[in-house]
């Protein structure tokens, strides 16, 4: 136990600063060293994650303050070339107690690896999501990949800011897109707060970093004055999102259209009859069962869907009606010749008289159709762009044609098919036009290309009404 020397006076609780000598200004005492009570000082370091206090006893003197300081400078340094011992250091800690106490559970929990902890995390997410076939599949093949290869060798407490961002900025450096770096980071979060739950680390440290998906959103540009352009072109849409998925739709026309089905037979034909008049999603297709389908055989129900080896919900997680055109109503109608009978599965891949296996398979055959018929390739997704583009190029309205496909509101329509899109009858603001064509026309009469210059006496008045309402305008947000 240190002693304090007589002439030495023990620092007051929560002193900030060591006693002043002669004429020069008190020395701060370090960060991480504190004086909490007058039997002790305490120091503050990480450890594993966490923060560790531990206190060297004896009156808080000006000597045993710094000798605390050296302490704690010893403890840093071991700590960050991987040599600290906790219990070489503080032989007498409560923690060293409670971990011998415990059967060695400190030790232990330090050689626990996020590798072992993304086996944990997987197999909790697998219990607790029993439907989330896709989401699972996706994180396992994320943390196989990705996640383990590259942080699986190291330890929760290894995983500081700084190397959680550096890892984030090479998947960008990669090319990668915000969704995709995202999805890569989701188990990591998730992997970090089961270590936090097990106490093998204080705070996940990725609660911390910027978001990964940031929001664009236009800047104002403005000049030096502080005024905005005057020649900004017209936009021609004001999602960005909309525009990408508008490049990536490519429907087939009419001709080409025939002349693809025109390259299948039976089942298949059918099929792909039915993808192009209906907008189903593939896994969709697949997932089709006979009692989906009303009993008159004109509407079907869509709550199934199969993807990754694996039945669940449709995309939106929300079923929904589809509305028959002819081709599909014949396309079922010959379909019931064929699997009714099974009572099973609409569609079934001839080879094997079942359903077909994935979406691989049907790829496949819609690849041959495309190459005997000479049309260019594009991607089988492309019959549900096509069907959009043939409901909206007809007049039906993009709300409808939304529900159809299982969108939650128009907007994506009437946005990524604009372009196919026939104008309505009725004008959007016609009937506006005609409930107020009095009032329009005398309103189009006061119109005036002069503009008087005030005399000087009003712009006064001006200037002083002004003065006085100062900035007080209305809150447009709220009206």
């Amino acid at each position: 136990m240190a002693k304090a020397k007589k002439s030495e006076v023990a620092l007051p609780i929560g002193a900030t600063h060591f006693p002043a000598v002669g004429d020069k200004e008190p020395e701060p005492i370090p960060k991480g060293v504190a004086i909490r009570s007058q039997t002790s000082v305490q120091i503050e370091f990480m450890w594993e994650g966490r923060r560790r206090t531990e206190s060297l006893p004896g009156a808080p003197t000006t000597s045993l303050v710094k000798e605390a300081v050296s302490k704690r400078e010893v403890v840093l340094t071991d700590i960050k070339h991987n040599r600290f011992v906790y219990e070489n250091h503080f032989p007498n800690s409560r923690h060293v107690k409670s971990a011998h106490e415990k059967g060695g559970r400190v030790q232990r929990e330090a050689q626990v690896t996020m590798g072992e902890l993304f086996d944990a995390w997987l197999e909790r997410y697998a219990k607790e999501h029993p439907n989330a076939h896709n989401t699972l599949h996706t994180h396992r093949e994320v943390v196989r990949s990705r996640l383990a290869p590259a942080l699986g060798h190291l330890r929760p407490a290894e995983l500081v800011k700084d190397v959680l961002v550096d890892y984030r900025y090479g998947l960008f450096s990669q090319g990668l897109s915000e969704n995709r770096v995202s999805n890569i980071l989701s188990p990591l979060r998730g992997t970090l707060n089961l270590a936090v739950e097990r106490q093998l680390i204080s705070q996940n440290p990725m609660a911390t970093m910027t978001p990964t998906k940031k929001k664009h959103t236009k800047k104002v540009e403005l000049d030096l004055a502080g005024n905005p352009a005057f020649d900004e072109p017209f936009p021609d849409s004001l999602d960005p999102a909309y525009i990408k998925a508008a490049k990536n739709a490519d429907p087939l026309n009419a001709e080409e259209r025939k002349s693809v089905l025109s390259r299948m037979l039976g089942q298949i034909r059918n099929l792909f009859l039915f993808a192009i008049w209906t907008g189903l999603r593939t896994g969709e297709l697949i997932a089709l069962r006979w009692c989906d389908v009303s009993e008159d055989g004109r509407r079907i129900v869509v709550r199934l869907s199969f993807s990754k080896n694996s039945f669940t919900t449709t995309k939106g997680r929300r079923a929904r009606w589809v509305d028959l055109t002819d081709p599909a109503i014949a396309a079922l109608k010959a379909q019931r010749e064929l699997t009714g009978a099974a009572g099973r599965w609409v569609f079934h891949n001839p080879r094997i008289k079942d359903r077909w296996q994935n979406s691989q398979r049907l790829r496949v055959q819609w690849k041959r159709a495309l190459e005997a018929a000479k049309v260019r390739y594009r991607p089988q997704y492309q019959c549900r762009h096509t069907y959009a583009s043939l409901m909206v190029s007809a007049g039906e309205s993009s709300e409808w044609t939304a529900e159809q496909m299982g969108h939650l509101d128009g907007r994506l329509v009437a946005q990524v098919y604009g372009r196919w899109m026939r104008p309505s009858v009725a004008r959007p603001g016609q009937a506006a036009a005609v409930t107020y064509a009095q009032e329009w026309a005398e309103a189009a009469s006061l119109v005036s290309v002069e503009d008087p210059t005030a005399s000087e006496e009003e712009a006064s008045q001006e200037d002083r009404e002004v003065a006085l309402t100062g900035d007080l305008e209305e809150d447009e947000d709220a009206l």
